[in-house]
């Protein structure tokens, strides 16, 4: 495919969507913006190609919007632009986002003409956006630009930045944060870039061989050793580590095996993502950075071992399920033991025939088996523990640790109501709880919406619960009385939406909203004023974040 050409603004449509799998591997695009158009990059095939794009601003440009979407992989060439008059703090604006999975490369081409000698005093302002959930990389290659002036200043702006993102400047040997500034710097100490990045936590940043990420994920995670800590990947078999008793171990074996997101069936996904523990979740330093273990891994608790998953509370420790692409990392020790990982004591790895799933392993399995491990060895003054009192006091404990980093609370409120054409209508009895709660409604009403909060089940239940769905109130009859007379919605209508599946509970059918249930008009066809009852059998347990707004 020859290269192509693609006008955005001016003559042509404002916003303007193109797939990068749609061209060749040797495929150039050049972009034209008349306007401050915006010009989307999609890569619905999943491509894993490159896509070279060139840029040229019109001569009333005002600048460029480039959204690379997700999972696409986009290298800017070039920018060129057409003669303009100068115009003291008349600057081009270019503004980029780049999704989850993302990859954008501002090459040296690109930022030399917006920066560096060939920019002009007006040149541009660079603007780049990596919000979202998920991983997105962006790729500054300033390492061979001349900066226009002696002072070049900050060479961008970063919003947005989260866990797991990544920033590359190729040529860096090391990186500052310091007064929401993050510098990179040469091997001389000269700086290469310069970022404005308000709001970021220097403990979450780690710089590696050029690149800067934020809360490493998995590959990166730092062991403890007698010479201090070690990032997982660069252990070896016969090296030396620390285990939480205070004595030191050999390392047999190190596994690896890199997993992705589109092929991990829906059921196995509690099974196979990550599960984030933020700084200090289990306790002050613990982990001293943020920490990410696969949910089968067990931390260790006074002698108790419990998986990762069953720890999630959804506020402190919570499970990635966004992660395109993950790599995980067990350590096997000439015996086994527990080890320190960001500073908390989990188990090494143990063999229960489970070896195959590395992709280092004799066998590799090409899609691995996320069942639970069978035939664990008995380990002699530590239990396994995935249910009881054990884990319920573990839950408790990280309950209440959670409530004080996040000043978030765990209530028994649903704070139940109902809205209807946009209003707001409270029970009659302000007393909320399980029972039949009833509601006056107006003359005139479209849908009925019923709100309440809502949890993850598994994530503020004290027992250890697998559940991911959401649940508001449990309802088990609603019921109208207009002047119609009395009569009951059929709880069972596949025509009520944000509710699950009825469950038998004590033989009464009962159904969970999701904290946001509609009744559509056509299904109550209520008839001038009405007063609705819901009866509720079960509330939950909910995060309410009332203590974080208050201050």
């Amino acid at each position: 495919m020859a290269d192509q050409d693609i006008s955005v603004g001016g003559p042509s449509p404002s916003s303007v969507t193109i797939d990068q799998g749609d061209y060749a591997e040797d495929t150039a695009v050049h972009s034209t913006f008349y306007t401050l158009g915006t010009l989307n990059i999609a890569n619905e095939s999943d491509s894993a190609d490159v896509l070279d794009v060139s840029v040229h601003l019109a001569e009333f440009a005002a600048g460029i919007k480039l959204n690379v979407e997700e999972n696409a992989n986009v290298n800017l060439t070039s920018l060129s632009l057409d003669d303009r008059p100068f115009i003291p703090g008349d600057y081009p604006v270019y503004e980029f986002s780049v999704a989850d999975g993302a990859t954008l490369d501002m090459s040296s081409g690109f930022l030399r003409h917006v920066l560096g000698q060939d920019a002009m005093p007006n040149q541009g302002q660079i603007f780049v956006d990596l919000s979202g959930p998920g991983t997105s990389t962006l790729i500054f290659d300033s390492a061979d630009i001349v900066y226009f002036s002696d002072d070049p200043g900050a060479s961008a702006t970063f919003t947005g930045i989260s866990a797991g993102d990544q920033v590359v400047v190729p040529g860096a040997a090391s990186a500052t944060y310091a007064n929401g500034m993050l510098t990179f710097q040469d091997a001389s100490g000269g700086t290469l870039a310069d970022f404005h990045a308000a709001g970021l936590n220097p403990e979450d940043i780690t710089f590696e061989n050029g690149t800067m990420t934020y809360a490493c994920y998995l590959k990166g995670t730092h062991i403890a050793t007698p010479g201090g800590e070690v990032q997982i990947e660069n252990i070896k078999a016969g090296d030396r580590v620390l285990t939480a008793s205070g004595d030191v171990a050999t390392v047999k074996w190190l596994g690896h095996r890199t997993l992705r997101k589109q092929r991990i069936p829906t059921k196995d996904a509690i099974r196979a993502f990550p599960v984030l523990f933020k700084k200090d979740s289990i306790a002050k330093n613990r982990p001293h950075r943020d920490l990410m273990l696969s949910p089968g891994h067990h931390v260790y608790f006074d002698g108790a071992l419990i998986p990762a998953m069953l720890l999630v509370n959804g506020r402190t420790i919570i499970q990635q399920f966004d992660m395109k692409v993950f790599e995980y990392f067990h350590i096997e020790l000439e015996r086994f033991d527990i080890i320190l990982a960001e500073g908390v004591p989990a188990e090494s790895y143990v063999d229960t025939g489970n070896r195959k799933m590395f992709q280092n392993a004799k066998a590799v399995a090409l899609h691995p088996d996320f069942a639970p491990a069978e035939g664990r060895p008995v380990i002699e003054g530590i239990e396994v523990v995935r249910s009881g009192p054990v884990v319920e006091a573990v839950r408790k404990r990280l309950f209440q640790r959670a409530q004080a980093l996040t000043q978030s609370v765990r209530v028994a409120d649903p704070d139940l109501r109902i809205e209807v054409n946009g209003q707001e209508i409270r029970a009659q009895d302000p007393r909320q709880g399980e029972g039949v709660i009833r509601f006056v409604l107006p003359a005139g009403i479209g849908d009925v919406r019923i709100r309440s909060r809502s949890a993850v089940v598994r994530e503020t239940s004290l027992s250890a619960r697998r559940d991911l769905r959401q649940v508001g109130v449990g309802l088990v009859r609603i019921t109208i009385e207009d002047q119609e007379g009395r009569r009951d919605i059929d709880l069972q209508s596949t025509r009520l939406g944000g509710m699950h599946a009825p469950q038998d509970v004590h033989g009464v059918a009962m159904r969970w909203t999701t904290g946001d249930a509609v009744i559509p008009a056509a299904l109550h066809g209520v008839n001038g004023p009405a007063v609705l009852e819901l009866h509720v059998l079960r509330t939950y347990s909910y995060w309410d974040d009332a203590l974080q707004r208050a201050a």
